[in-house]
Formats: structure tokens, sequence, C-alpha cells
């Protein structure tokens, strides 16, 4: 019997309505409550000129505000990589829907027909 080409790895023609994202796992529908995380620094430096906005007291010999601020900046990426970890979509390496995927007229590579 001749060898086909699924016996040798090779892939047949490419069907060219065929998305490149196809077979690959997607989240439609799941929800993703770990991205309400992302709240946390928006918060953090939202808040800094009504809670923070003062000179005293001194923490390490430098203005509340400043204080504020530099742990802002320390927190913020700790509580991104934090939300990030506990998203489905890295989890599971899925494809992120975007709503532009969905438009009508529009081909695989993003570009209108």
């Amino acid at each position: 019997m001749p060898p086909t080409a699924e016996d040798s790895g090779e892939q047949g023609p490419a069907d060219p309505a065929a998305s490149p994202l196809d077979g690959l796992p997607t989240l439609r529908g799941v929800a993703r409550p770990s991205l309400w995380l992302l709240l946390v620094p928006v918060l953090l430096y939202g808040a800094a000129p009504f809670v923070a906005n003062r000179i005293e007291p001194r923490v390490l010999g430098i203005p509340f505000l400043l204080f504020w601020v530099i742990a802002a900046t320390v927190i913020s990426p700790l509580v991104i990589w934090i939300a990030a970890r506990l998203d489905p979509a890295y989890r599971t390496n899925a494809v992120e829907p975007i709503p532009a995927d969905d438009l009508p007229g529009t081909d695989t590579e993003g570009g209108r027909r």
C-alpha cells in the first residue's frame, strides 16, 4: 500500500476559509473574575489625592504622598502578575476573544475583504 500524506506527516492543501486560530482553545462565555484585580492599581493611584495628600506623617523620611505613590508603583505589578496567573486565558493558553474578530466582512488577517 503506498504511503499517504497522513502517514508522512504532511498536511493537505490549506482550507482558504479556515482561520489560523482554528483548533486553539478559546474562552467564549467563560467568566474571568480575576480581571477585577486590575482595578487595584487604578484605585491606589486614584485615591492618592484624597487619602495621602499630606506631608505628615513622614515614612522613612519622605512625605506620605511620595511614599504612597512609591508603594502603589511597587504593588501594581504584583497585582497585575497575580491577575494574569489567575486568569483562565493564561492557564489554558487560550486565544483572547477580540470583538473585532466577529465583524462580518473581515478576513483572518484582520483586514477588509
